[in-house]
């Protein structure tokens, strides 16, 4: 198959996102695919929603497209509350509200199934390593696996904001700044990270690529302290600034 670029959660980030688009361009793939969350949380969803629109083939809704269009549907922090307001408000201004009702929750192609959240939970459910206890989601994952995943081997996944791969063996971390994985011949999550908000520790973005055969990761840095800055200047809650540089 053509190598495709999956990712997610680029949250209203321009610098990340076009920081990205420029390494895309540099490994001369052409085929992009977003899992959904192209807004919230930073400070230039109407730039990232446009930029989405003109560069990606395939733009699907997250939890906070959703939110956008039904907030009373959806209960957030006092944080993403806020900002889910402010989102609201710059997106009604661009006349580019009522298009997020043209995204699709869940794409299917060829053996692999892209989502925001997970199979069971399209919008809304993580695919987690540990639960809100602290214990292993692990048996949890297997289950889903070995049930769900029946018209297809792959599930792409965003919404946890952290890159892994779920397995019936286990979880995989990618390490490096470019981590690949061979993934035929067995069922598995992709969680494809985060563009603009990692949560793994790691404040550069992230994105992977895939072959039909392989999974890769990439991080690439980009200038979060710009993005920050912006957040704070809008006034937007200051904890989504602290995080990005935190990489949590």
């Amino acid at each position: 198959m053509e190598p495709t670029v999956v990712l997610s959660d680029i949250h209203g980030n321009l610098e990340a996102l076009q920081a990205v688009l420029a390494r895309i361009e540099k490994l001369g793939i052409g085929r992009i695919f977003s899992l959904g969350d192209t807004i919230g949380y930073g400070p230039n969803p109407v730039e990232c929603l446009r930029l989405a629109r003109e560069r990606f083939d395939l733009l699907l809704m997250g939890n906070h497209e959703y939110a956008a269009l039904h907030p009373r549907r959806m209960v957030f922090n006092p944080e993403a509350s806020l900002a889910l307001q402010w989102t609201r408000e710059r997106l009604e201004e661009a006349d580019l509200l009522d298009g997020l009702n043209e995204m699709k929750p869940f794409h299917l192609e060829g053996n692999a199934l892209y989502v925001h959240g997970s199979v069971k939970g399209p919008l809304t459910e993580y695919v987690q390593e540990t639960d809100d206890r602290g214990t292993s989601s692990f048996e949890n994952v297997v289950q889903e696996l070995r049930r769900s995943f029946t018209t297809f081997q792959i599930c792409f996944v965003g919404h946890n904001h952290k890159p892994f791969l779920a397995t019936t063996e286990g979880f995989l971390h990618p390490h490096e700044e470019i981590s690949t994985f061979c993934v035929t011949g067995e069922k598995l999550y992709v969680c494809v990270g985060s563009v603009g908000q990692p949560r793994d520790d790691d404040r550069r973005a992230c994105f992977a690529v895939y072959d039909g055969e392989r999974v890769s990761y990439h991080r690439v840095p980009y200038p979060a302290e710009q993005t920050a800055a912006k957040i704070r200047q809008t006034g937007l809650p200051r904890y989504l600034a602290r995080r990005l540089l935190q990489g949590k």
